[in-house]
């Protein structure tokens, strides 16, 4: 293995100049176990023992051979600034159990890493199961102390990175990958950290403006859907000349989109009127905005076909006529529509998710319930709430009372 042995003196990293840090790392971030550890240390006259802790992980993650080791820069600003301040001291005193001695609170605040000596391989480092990513030598309470941040740090770091580098492989190395998660990451921090370790693992940029701005990664981003129903047809186009990047002679896009659109149509056998005006123009008008950088979201784009819409409507046609001539059907148990395969699609603020709100979990495997009416017996039986799945995906649920449409009740906020 090759280690890098760091050192610190003065509460400063030797080979390392000050460096901005996460605001929420710090010695608080905690479990409450490692400070009352501390104190039974300190009672046990402990205070001037060694101690080498191991960091290492027990099984690679989502199945796989290796693992990317990450988050070493941010143990090591961790390290280079470990202090209690004074409002950490008076909160401690407040929280931990009564009868703790006031000499152990004055310790803790003369307490830095100066004395602590971290071995680790390098970031970025292809690492396996029970080999130690990283060494920490020194006293034992403070070492002690160290535990869960460092754990933290290098827990969710080495899971993103893996993950995205498990792309890269997958992808090749001509593949642009760009990721698009902070609307759906963890809070802020979770957000910048997938960001980061992203790049880290080898995708070649971030939507995430921040990180980019903190970390240097290249930021891209596309469109989303609001803007693209923002138009309803061509007509709303404001301008349709762009220049053309040799020749720089104005040319109009949209017939050149138009006459694309009939090319394409012949060769997919798709009627022209089965697309959207609306959605053309709103891809024509960004792509005027942006003439060297334009990005479209594929699956944005939608058609309307008559198999579609077939299949929208003679269901419900169905159940008219059964309603009509059939008695009517015991009910059933509360269910959700699902895909066979167990795998629902919905959309999620006008993104797709697959089977879970945040585009993370899926439940693979279970049957496929059936359409219901979900009655619930707590209210008087004028009033149904039905779900269903429409031929997109989207969960639609709708609750009548008495015929008429349920409203939620709005708060109303001004912030001027």
């Amino acid at each position: 293995m090759n280690d890098r042995e760091l050192g610190c003196a003065g509460g400063q990293f030797m080979d390392r100049g000050r460096m901005n840090q996460n605001g929420v790392v710090q010695p608080l971030l905690t479990d409450l176990y490692q400070i009352t550890m501390a104190y039974a240390y300190w009672k046990s006259d402990k205070t001037d023992d060694t101690a080498v802790f191991d960091l290492f992980f027990r099984n690679n993650p989502f199945h796989g051979e290796f693992t990317i080791f990450a988050g070493l820069e941010e143990c090591l600003k961790f390290l280079d600034s470990f202090h209690y301040s004074q409002s950490d001291i008076e909160y401690l005193k407040q929280t931990l159990p009564e009868g703790i001695e006031h000499e152990f609170f004055e310790y803790l605040g003369n307490l830095t890493a100066r004395d602590v000596t971290l071995y680790a391989i390098d970031e970025g480092t292809v690492a396996f199961p029970r080999v130690p990513i990283i060494k920490i030598e020194g006293p034992l309470i403070i070492v002690q102390l160290l535990e869960t941040t460092l754990l933290t740090l290098v827990n969710y770091a080495s899971l993103m990175a893996t993950n995205a580098a498990r792309y890269r492989m997958v992808a090749g190395k001509h593949v642009k990958l760009l990721e698009f998660g902070l609307r759906r990451a963890q809070g802020p921090d979770g957000g910048l950290s997938a960001s980061k370790y992203s790049y880290t693992g080898g995708f070649d940029g971030t939507s995430n403006v921040l990180a980019g701005k903190l970390f240097n990664i290249p930021v891209k981003g596309t469109h989303a859907h609001a803007y693209i129903t923002s138009f309803s047809s061509i007509g709303e186009l404001k301008t349709r000349l762009i220049k053309h990047k040799q020749t720089g002679i104005l040319e109009d896009l949209l017939e050149h989109a138009v006459r694309h659109r009939s090319l394409l149509s012949h060769l997919l056998d798709v009627s022209t009127e089965e697309s959207s005006e609306g959605e053309l123009a709103a891809m024509v008008s960004y792509a005027i905005a942006f003439p060297d950088g334009f990005m479209a979201l594929v699956d944005t784009y939608d058609v309307k076909s008559r198999e579609t819409e077939q299949a929208n409507t003679e269901p419900k046609l169905i159940n008219d006529i059964k309603s009509e001539n059939s008695p009517p059907k015991p009910k059933t148990s509360p269910s959700t529509n699902g895909h066979q395969n167990g795998q629902a699609v919905g959309h999620v603020n006008g993104h797709k998710t697959n089977g879970h709100q945040n585009g993370v979990a899926q439940n693979n495997g279970s049957r496929s319930p059936k359409d219901t009416d979900i009655q619930d017996t707590k209210i008087p039986s004028t009033t149904t709430t039905k779900t269903t799945a429409t031929a997109t995906g989207t969960l639609k649920t709708t609750t009548v009372s008495n015929g008429t449409a349920y409203l939620p009740k709005y708060v109303e906020k001004s912030f001027s």
